[in-house]
């Protein structure tokens, strides 16, 4: 990515001419110790000009505990308790209604290698086999209060093909991989870092849209044991398609990671997402992971 916003130019310049950042290295790879657990605070808000009501929150609370760690790295279990904040519309939204069933209390296995680099799920297979067996069980449940069989059968097949294994699967870790996004990454105080991204097309097309992350130690800290880096990056459909659609669409992330320098692990992380439609801001989707 050739930008770096005006603000981020001023900090370094500033920084650089004081002598302060020389070659200071963050350390990004977690430490956990086995039987350990954590307690975080997952707050989803959504703020969408063509919903009724445009604002909606969530909150739920997620365990993280530590299963094992070795000279293969380490393996923990990212556990979602039950999300509040929802309205009496959304709740009686069968979707995701069972979204949310299948989603609470599902174990799902991150893995660390030995250099504390995110590797993903270390049980997606498992767990896409659960979540099959929960929507064959779910959707008849679900649908069974509706009487007339022609519309049971319209919500069922609905159900069915938004509420996928791959699908669900890839909703629960959009969370993980933004609290892991930074572990194992070679950060130095002060400089930027360029790395491949991708994000779900959120435009109504399926596939993904390439990028590239851009990742900046704003501060450390020593006295405080604490250094904040910001991200970015944007993404454009129309230059990923090639094809350009009724409207200009282009999509920005950024965000800023609290990390502990001691431990190497986040204690807070904060990511905004905007759509953009012809330069207008038409959804924010603001989501914040804290450590208790």
């Amino acid at each position: 990515m050739t930008w770096i916003s005006t603000t981020t130019s001023i900090c370094l310049a500033t920084f650089l001419a004081a002598g302060q950042i020389a070659a200071q290295q963050i350390s990004t790879v977690p430490s956990y110790l086995p039987g350990r657990q954590y307690e975080l605070r997952l707050m989803m808000s959504t703020e969408d000009v063509r919903d009724t009501p445009p604002r909606k929150t969530y909150e739920t609370p997620v365990t993280l505990r530590v299963i094992r760690t070795s000279t293969a790295g380490t393996d923990l279990d990212w556990i979602a308790g039950k999300s509040v904040g929802a309205s009496a519309a959304e709740r009686a939204d069968p979707i995701l209604e069972m979204a949310e069933r299948i989603f609470e209390n599902l174990h799902l296995r991150v893995h660390l290698d030995a250099a504390g680099r995110y590797q993903g799920l270390g049980n997606e297979v498992e767990l896409k086999e659960k979540i099959q067996e929960f929507i064959v069980l779910l959707i008849p449940q679900t649908t069974a209060k509706i009487a007339d069989p022609a519309e049971r059968r319209r919500v069922a097949d609905a159900m069915a093909k938004v509420l996928t294994p791959q699908a669900m699967l890839s909703a629960a870790r959009k969370e993980i991989d933004l609290y892991f996004g930074l572990s194992g990454l070679p950060l130095e105080a002060g400089k930027p870092l360029r790395i491949k991204s991708s994000v779900m097309n959120p435009f109504g097309e399926r596939g993904t849209l390439e990028g590239e992350m851009e990742i900046t130690p704003m501060e450390a800290d020593s006295a405080r044991g604490e250094a904040i880096i910001e991200f970015r990056q944007e993404f454009d459909p129309q230059a990923a398609s090639g094809t350009a659609p009724p409207a200009k669409l282009t999509l920005t992330d950024s965000g800023e990671y609290l990390l502990d320098m001691s431990s190497g692990r986040v204690q807070r992380v904060r990511h905004v997402r905007t759509i953009w439609e012809n330069g207008e801001a038409v959804r924010v989707e603001t989501t914040e992971i804290t450590v208790q």
